[in-house]
């Protein structure tokens, strides 16, 4: 009985090893990578953007940012990922374009996601960032979880020019107020109300967020061989008391 005992405490302890080993496979962090060019005004530009340590990654979807007065988007074609007919690219909103993409069996490898191309408008160039990030992964069993992301921004510069900061997202063009003429009377300049302060969208932050779920079947094993020691402890217990 003593052997028995100690039998199921070790497949026990087995069970409960594997959780942390599960929750580390289940953090890895996957990385959104937007690549970083440079070209000619007027030119057309592609933007690579990358994805690593993605093994059964079966969903991704993000927001790439830009500025519209600096670049204009042209395309976007597929990478080596996921299949062309479920990649997915929307530039509905200037300065914002939309990506999903999406893979029943999951990922094999880290490649190219995606290259968008753009037409670059200024002599500065534009900073390309990734907001409000979700990426999935999908075990053997089909079962889904969110998964841990992190991202790095590029975007495309003009020529040898510093890539400039990011702005407010999506980017509102700043527009140059002309001067009237003739010169009218200088009047006290009005306050802008907290209304209009809170009115103005605030920039989505890009820190990488993520869910982790453990395995059903694993905790029916745990609480199964747990129960199964119980029993025995008291077994044990009862015929103890039943000697004396």
């Amino acid at each position: 009985m003593k052997r028995l005992l100690l039998l199921f405490t070790v497949l026990l302890l087995t069970v409960l090893f594997a959780f942390p080993a599960q929750a580390r496979a289940e953090e890895e962090v996957v990385m959104i990578q937007v690549g970083s060019v440079s070209g000619e005004n007027g030119a057309q530009i592609d933007l690579p953007v990358l994805l690593d340590n993605c093994a059964s990654v079966d969903s991704v979807q993000f927001d790439l940012n830009y500025d519209s007065a600096a670049l204009e988007f042209v395309s976007m074609t597929p990478g080596d990922l996921f299949a062309a007919q479920y990649t997915i690219a929307n530039s509905d909103v200037p300065g914002r374009i939309r990506i999903a993409c999406a893979s029943a069996l999951g990922l094999d490898g880290a490649g190219t996601l995606l290259t968008l191309r753009f037409r670059l408008l200024s002599d500065t160039g534009s900073a390309v960032t990734i907001t409000s990030g979700i990426v999935t992964r999908v075990d053997a069993d089909y079962n889904q979880t969110k998964a841990y992301a992190a991202i790095q921004d590029g975007g495309i510069t003009a020529g040898s020019a510093a890539l400039p900061a990011p702005a407010v997202t999506p980017w509102i063009p700043v527009t140059p107020v002309p001067s009237p003429s003739p010169i009218p009377e200088i009047t006290p300049t009005p306050e802008i109300t907290a209304a209009l302060e809170s009115a103005a969208p605030a920039a989505e932050t890009s820190a990488p967020t993520g869910f982790s779920g453990l395995n059903p079947m694993v905790l029916y094993i745990g609480g199964g061989l747990l129960l199964a020691v119980v029993i025995l402890v008291v077994i044990l217990i009862s015929r103890k008391n039943r000697k004396g």
